[in-house]
């Protein structure tokens, strides 16, 4: 049976002691890159081969575009328990698709490669958005994808003692990369967190006047600059691919997001008003 839903933020409760690092980043080189997948193939094979033949310890890659099979996937729902502060829906089933927007976020779990999928989509006439399981999932058509594979830091997933999620976690890889220049780094955001506040604090820290950002996440609602607020609490997120800020303080942040009630919200985060449910997972570019 399924826990009430919260009806504000001081009602999200994590079960663990609260990480002292908030914004935990491991600084990196990131390095745009594209593959063309083939038809049939599983995409976390071919993905983690590619990943391995280029020498990446991690790729956060732009799905839009590619073509799948049918699939498997899950949506944001309330807790199934007295732990935890949401979790997810039951399996639900795609017969196949083409993604319209879709963030994938590369690393390892339990020595393999994984990947964490937010993904939107239309199919027969409905649109949708989820977390794809990414073990269902395969290539329906020759497709290209393309986003930026990632030398001297690593996304890893690991138990998390403050939501009591196993979620991925940053690490540094200095055996790898060490000769490259530092162009960006990598995130993963604790809960309550503000993302666009975050996003700016994190340019400072890499240093750079402006910054591209790629990711995903969930949020414990929003309100939109330019779309009416998403009001329900427990929610998947992610982010476009035109996401930026800036060192005059201005942020330019679109997302799509899912609610526990499956309604979709699209728009521009207002800072101040975006905290982090569980975690966002976020790399973040100079953009010179």
């Amino acid at each position: 049976m399924r826990h009430p839903a919260p009806e504000h933020v001081s009602q999200i409760v994590h079960p663990g002691p609260r990480n002292d690092d908030r914004r935990p980043y491991r600084l990196c080189n990131a390095e745009t890159a594209s593959i063309v997948l083939p038809a049939g193939s599983s995409l976390l094979k071919s993905l983690a081969d590619w990943i391995m033949a280029a020498g990446y310890d991690s790729a956060v890659l732009d799905l839009a575009g590619l073509t799948l099979g049918p699939f498997e996937y899950v949506m944001p729902d309330r807790a199934i328990d007295d732990r935890h502060a949401a979790w997810y829906s039951d399996t639900k089933y795609s017969a196949g698709a083409k993604i319209s927007d879709a963030v994938a976020i590369f690393g390892k779990r339990d020595g393999h490669w994984f990947a964490h999928i937010h993904a939107f989509w239309t199919e027969d006439g409905e649109t949708h958005l989820g977390h794809l399981l990414p073990d269902s999932l395969h290539v329906g058509a020759q497709s290209r994808v393309a986003g930026h594979g990632i030398r001297g830091a690593q996304f890893v997933s690991r138990p998390d003692p403050e939501t009591e999620f196993t979620l991925f976690r940053v690490t540094g890889s200095p055996q790898n990369g060490s000769d490259l220049p530092v162009n960006a780094l990598i995130t993963t955001l604790a809960p309550f967190e503000d993302l666009p506040t975050s996003v700016q604090a994190l340019r400072e820290t890499l240093g750079a006047a402006a910054v591209r950002v790629a990711g995903l996440g969930s949020l414990a609602g929003t309100e939109f600059t330019n779309a009416q607020p998403m009001r329900g609490l427990i929610s998947e997120v992610l982010l476009a691919p035109e996401c930026c800020a800036r060192s005059d303080g201005s942020t330019n942040l679109p997302v799509r997001c899912v609610d526990l009630n499956g309604n979709l919200h699209a728009g521009h985060l207002l800072p101040g008003s975006a905290p982090t449910l569980i975690t966002c997972e976020l790399l973040v570019v100079a953009d010179d």
